[in-house]
Order: C-alpha cells, then structure tokens, then sequence
C-alpha cells in the first residue's frame, strides 16, 4: 500500500488517533531531493509525522514545521495540509558522515509551528528542541505548546532499489480528548516505545488487520477487544505549490540591477523550488513578459 491516512477514536479511552501509511510520498520525496540513507530517514519521518499532526486540522488548514539543529542536521522543513497534501525538504541532504547522533543533531536545537487555514495564519509558536529527534520534537511541540497530551512513532523500512528506496513507511499519533483519563492515556503511549506496536508498523507487509493488530497491541493493557470509530480521509501525497505563478512571482521580486543584467547577458534564468527541487528556466522574453504582469495576472 502507497497511501492512506486514518483518523478516529478509540472507544472507552477518550483517545485520538491519527494513522498514516506514506511509502508512495516519502519515495517521491526522497528521489526528488536525491537524500542519502541518513538524510533520506530523517526527511521520510519528518513527513510522515507532518501528515499525522495535520491530519486533525479542519478544512482548509495547514501546519508549516521548521526543525533547526545545531548538528549536520541543519534544518527540516515540512508544509502538510489536513487534506495529506506534504511537502518538505532537508539541508543538507547528505549525511551519513555523521559519527553519531550527537553529531547529527548537535547539542541544541529548536522546532517552529506555524498553522494556517487558507493562507492566513492562525497560530504560531517555538520551542526547544529537547529530544534530539523530529517526530519527538514535534511531539513534544503538541504537548507544549498546544497543551494536548500526545504521543507518536514513525518506523520506515528501506529497500535497495533506488528508484523505489522507501520499502514501507508508516506513522501512528495519539492525542488525548478532554475527558481522557490522563494515567491510562499515559499507559497506551508507553506502548508506542516498545517492540510489539513498533515491529507492526515496521512490517514490510499490509495485510487487511494489519491496523486492528497495532490498535489491540497499542491497548494490550486497558481493553480487551479494543472499539474504534475512523473515517479515512486522502491518499498522503507529495504536492508542491510551485509552478508558473510562483516563478513569475519570484522573477518579479528582482531588483531592478538584476534585471537589466539579465537583458544584457541574454541569458535564462534558471530557478530551483526547494521544496520538490522541481527546476524551471524562463528565458528573458518569458521573464520580460513576467516583470510587465500585475501580481494578480493583469497587465
């Protein structure tokens, strides 16, 4: 399975879950930005758990997370919408030079949230980045800073096809809701920890129960036979915003010195989107045509 995002509620618990499979944007991902292993692993977790925290957005939102580590881990960027739109990018993309993880992620580090619904913001905030780690982070951020008692992991498997690196990806958070008994809430997160809910969504395979067996294992100590309601919403997918009109938007952000140096030389403009590393060239009469626009496509 390349994608599928799921969000409900675990019945008797008060729990929030959101689960995601996103192998088919994680390989698009990581061969658009061409990541080494290292850098591959931290971008596909990174991802998985943008489409977690955003998938319990309403219509129209979306959550923009900027992870900064003082390693050789630079910087994380990741724009996911509730819908399972992702986009995202690494600095740099390869680093398996790294000797540890201390010198991955450096000795400090912090993790910046931004939400938006339909381009305007709504929220915002920062913290440190105590765990060393994205999806904790990130996690950590939810608990923080939203004030809602949360827990996650993201486990992704690797296969030997460069075409398709990603074998499997695949994430689960769990939030706690307002009447949530806080102590057993904290008995299921304990289980995201340990080796049985770990090695389900690390398996290579999807059987059809595969989600019924990581929510009997997520709830081995409080239920029986665990109840859930769910919906599935979208596909997870690797979209970016880019294209024409943001490239005409960026040509017009010139100065005015740049612009006549480019008529001089007579040569095309080359601009890369870091976010999907999709390049575009326009040549200097499509870049002329794009300094005469309006920015909202008038003349």
């Amino acid at each position: 399975m390349n994608g599928t995002l799921y969000r409900g509620r675990i019945e008797g618990l008060d729990i929030a879950f959101h689960y995601a499979v996103t192998t088919g944007l994680a390989n698009e991902a990581v061969v658009r930005h061409a990541c080494d292993p290292v850098a591959a692993h931290l971008l596909v977790r990174a991802l998985t758990m943008g489409v977690l925290a955003a998938s319990s957005g309403g219509e129209g939102e979306r959550l923009n997370v900027r992870w900064a580590y003082g390693g050789k881990a630079q910087a994380l960027v990741v724009d996911a919408g509730s819908d399972g739109t992702v986009r995202g990018l690494i600095n740099p993309v390869a680093l398996s030079d790294a000797s540890d993880v201390q010198d991955l992620y450096g000795e400090q580090g912090e993790i910046r949230v931004v939400r938006s619904r339909q381009g305007t913001v709504t929220a915002s905030g920062t913290v440190e980045a105590c765990f060393m780690d994205v999806v904790d982070d990130l996690t950590a951020f939810l608990c923080m800073s939203d004030q809602v008692e949360s827990g996650a992991a993201v486990l992704v498997a690797f296969s030997d096809d460069p075409e398709q690196p990603v074998h499997v990806s695949r994430g689960l958070l769990v939030q706690a809701l307002p009447d949530c008994d806080l102590e057993r809430f904290q008995r299921v997160r304990t289980q995201l920890e340990l080796e049985p809910v770990r090695a389900l969504l690390a398996r290579v395979t999807e059987p059809d129960n595969l989600f019924e067996d990581i929510l009997r294992a997520l709830t081995v100590d409080e239920l029986d036979a665990p109840r859930w309601t769910m919906t599935e919403a979208m596909e997870p997918v690797f979209r970016c915003n880019c294209g024409p009109a943001k490239i005409g938007a960026a040509v017009r952000s010139l100065s005015y010195a740049d612009r006549m140096d480019i008529v001089q030389k007579k040569e095309d403009v080359a601009i890369r989107c870091h976010f999907c590393n999709e390049r575009y060239v326009l040549t200097v009469d499509e870049c002329i045509r794009a300094w005469n626009e309006k920015p909202d496509g008038g003349r």
